[in-house]
């Protein structure tokens, strides 16, 4: 079947630099939006699919590993990391979701006191975090590229967590290449409305995204192949790749 055409935006109207960062950062910057959120997966099949892409993303990353969860939202992935191992800290640009992800993990400390290996949270944005260069042993941004339409903003934010990363990116966006994402975009053509959000796009897009930023993809992880458009990039910066070459030819 022929996919109808998606326009993302108006074309006589000139859009500003990041205006779907922008757009993103209003829109979960309300306390009713943070308060929807879960806390913790689920287990509906979704869900569990989910969970078990993020594992199989995890594979690499060594136990101790200092790790970013951004955006953290409420919290949803901080138990996971916790329970593989990680140092985790959680960060986000709207202080409600920090707020409510703080205050559900001393939740779930005080019933499972073993939980609290120093895990904090803090308020920041993917397009400036203000960390360190190499801050983190990997990055995680799970569930914020689906709602970045356009290119340029998708590879200044990938610019940003290469830059804050020593080995690992892991980040999810909607692959075009789905059942949901046919649905998705015939829905709005019956509708006559181009969709604005969550817009799902060809892997080898995201692929050029990735490879702009300075990072090379190492796999590809879908959540459900060909049913879900949610899939995982796992990547590393390729200033790393270079010298670990570097370090082998000298070696021999």
């Amino acid at each position: 079947m022929p996919q109808p055409s998606i326009v993302t935006e108006n074309p006589d109207t000139e859009q500003p630099e990041f205006w779907s960062h922008g757009r993103t950062i209003d829109r979960f910057d309300q306390p009713q939006v943070a308060g929807k959120y879960p806390a913790a997966y689920g287990n509906s099949f979704r869900e569990r699919r989910e969970k078990a892409a993020l594992l199989r993303a995890l594979q690499g990353i060594t136990d101790g590993s200092q790790v970013l969860d951004l955006p953290c939202g409420a919290g949803r992935l901080t138990r996971l990391l916790v329970e593989a191992g990680m140092q985790v800290t959680g960060a986000d640009s709207s202080p409600h979701m920090v707020e409510n992800a703080q205050q559900n993990w001393r939740n779930l400390c005080a019933k499972t006191p073993s939980f609290d290996h120093g895990v904090k949270f803090e308020v920041r944005d993917v397009m400036d975090t203000g960390y360190d260069d190499n801050q983190f042993d990997a990055v995680f941004c799970n569930r914020l590229f689906h709602h970045f339409n356009d290119s340029g903003t998708r590879v200044a934010a990938l610019k940003e967590l290469q830059r804050i990363t020593k080995t690992s990116v892991v980040v999810s966006f909607f692959n075009s290449f789905a059942v949901d994402a046919v649905r998705f975009r015939l829905k709005h053509w019956l509708r006559g409305t181009p969709p604005q959000d969550r817009i799902p796009i060809p892997m080898n897009d995201f692929a050029v995204d990735v490879r702009a930023a300075g990072l090379e993809i190492d796999a590809t992880i879908p959540v459900m192949w060909g049913l879900s458009p949610m899939w995982y990039v796992v990547a590393h910066p390729i200033a790393v790749a270079k010298t670990e070459e570097t370090d082998a030819s000298r070696a021999a």
